[in-house]
């Protein structure tokens, strides 16, 4: 009976992977769960930006609309419609206040558009909207670039790690096969 529960034992602790391979693999289980967040904020980051350039995209061709003043009544009501839509799709709260601001001009020069002042309003779509909405696209890119620089600089150290864990298994199995 003895012998069976020692027999028992003995192959349970064979079993059981060593202490030392189980703290290596955290290490790299911790990594793996960095990468895998990182490219869920990703993600997450690249909804945003396409999202903030189709704004970006609506506004400008709102702007574009008000450049050709021949028929004022169309070039008032795309303005009105892409400025629209710009708001729609806006998620900030700081550049939706200036893209309500510049459509309720458009909605005003909508009820008057042979009378409409064009440069005003391009004045009005550019301060107000297209100048914030352009900023945020900057600040959005920004934030990738540095977010880049950070993984670039941690892709280096996992290249110095993987170097010199190369050259620690080599030295250990060298020693090891010698007599």
């Amino acid at each position: 009976m003895v012998a069976a529960v020692i027999l028992g034992s003995t192959s349970l602790l064979a079993q059981r992977p060593p202490r030392r391979a189980m703290q290596f693999t955290l290490g790299v289980q911790s990594a793996e769960m960095a990468v895998k967040q990182a490219a869920e904020r990703l993600g997450n980051m690249r909804k945003a930006i396409e999202r903030d350039l189709k704004v970006l995209g609506h506004i400008r061709n709102s702007d574009n609309a008000l450049v050709d003043p021949m028929q004022p009544g169309i070039a008032v009501q795309k303005a009105f419609e892409e400025m629209s839509e710009a708001e729609r799709l806006n998620a900030d709260p700081v550049l939706a206040s200036g893209l309500i601001r510049a459509r309720q001009r458009l909605d005003a020069a909508r009820k008057s558009p042979a009378t409409a002042d064009f440069g005003h309003l391009r004045a009005v779509i550019r301060e107000e909207a297209l100048g914030p909405s352009s900023r945020l696209v900057v600040r959005t890119a920004t934030l990738l670039q540095e977010e880049t620089l950070a993984w670039i600089a941690v892709q280096e150290m996992i290249a110095t790690h993987l170097k010199s864990l190369a050259e620690i298994t080599g030295e250990s199995l060298r020693a090891s096969q010698q007599e």
